[in-house]
């Protein structure tokens, strides 16, 4: 079967590449976003996908636009599939139609829960025991078609974004390759999504990732930290510079709000025999400092962050 990929992410590269390994699969050409100019010096840039592909001497395309685009049609009509996954754009009807056996999509969530933008984030930032797979035909409509497969993973506590992706490399290939199979042999069984049950998850904004300890608890902040860990970080302010939190803990510790001295936002150094740690008293329970790093500096241990910064103990957020 003749396959095109539209693919932005570096998320892609272990997946597409196990994707290689399968006799009957024919990656024929990647769709991905177009190079950018980045950084001070404005040097052009290849996507991650373009790096792996040219290797690979697979073709790489780069529209600008999808509509209206004859070049570009003119190469999606002889294939049997055309597969999605975190592309940049809104894919245009006439895209949809050109492949002989339709366009797929892959969602991070169990549809129709979670859809659009950031699926895995919200499960995190929600405290989801579990998400799903999801494969999908596509439509006009964002994440409101049938549903074709769909397999179970589970979010231990301390599972970040990362690690939902690479779960997801584990199952996925084999996922996809099973219906694709399924649609060529006429055995698949598809369902339509109940659309009074949707939920939806907007694109990720810089004000998602600010925190605030006198109206979140820790839990809320430990679990926006494991859902925007590595990209983009939270983070709030310390003498006017951002401060980034990148690693933490949360504890359900209660006593200490039964002293009047303290207060959310409060800093605490609890010191024990071979020890210290950090603790911000948030709206609920506290959250425990590991890293951080504020704006301009290198990441360091919140000891030596301390130690350089020695207001910080007293500093009010």
């Amino acid at each position: 079967m003749k396959i095109a990929f539209f693919w932005t992410w570096d998320f892609s590269r272990n997946i597409l590449e196990s994707i290689l390994s399968y006799d009957n699969i024919d990656v024929s050409l990647i769709v991905s976003q177009p190079d950018k100019l980045i950084w001070r010096k404005k040097i052009l840039t290849k996507t991650p996908v373009k790096i792996l592909w040219e290797e690979k001497w697979i073709p790489v395309f780069q529209p600008e636009k999808l509509k209206w685009n004859i070049e570009f049609f003119n190469k999606l009509e002889w294939l049997d599939f055309i597969i999605v996954v975190a592309y940049w754009k809104i894919v245009p009807i006439e895209v949809l139609n050109a492949p002989k056996f339709g366009c797929i999509n892959i969602h991070g969530s169990i549809l129709p829960k979670y859809r659009w933008a950031s699926p895995i984030q919200e499960s995190i930032k929600n405290w989801d025991k579990k998400t799903w797979l999801t494969i999908m035909y596509m439509s006009e409509w964002m994440d409101e078609w049938d549903i074709l497969n769909i397999e179970e993973v589970n979010i231990d506590i301390n599972d970040k974004t990362n690690d939902i992706f690479k779960k997801f490399e584990l199952i996925w290939p084999k996922l996809l390759l099973q219906t694709l199979n399924w649609i060529l042999d006429w055995k698949i069984k598809w369902r339509k999504q109940n659309d009074e049950l949707a939920t939806y998850c907007s694109k990720i904004t810089k004000k998602d990732w600010e925190i605030n300890f006198y109206k979140n608890t820790s839990l809320e902040i430990y679990n926006k930290y494991r859902a925007y860990y590595n990209w983009p970080w939270i983070y709030t302010y310390y003498n006017n510079k951002k401060l980034s939190i990148e690693n933490c803990y949360f504890d359900e510790e209660n006593t200490i709000f039964d002293d009047d001295n303290f207060w959310p936002w409060d800093i605490i150094e609890i010191e024990e025999s071979w020890k210290k740690d950090i603790w911000i008293i948030c709206k609920k329970w506290i959250l425990i400092l590991k890293e951080v790093k504020l704006e301009w500096k290198k990441k360091v241990d919140i000891q030596s962050f301390i130690n350089w910064n020695k207001d910080f103990l007293n500093y009010k957020f």
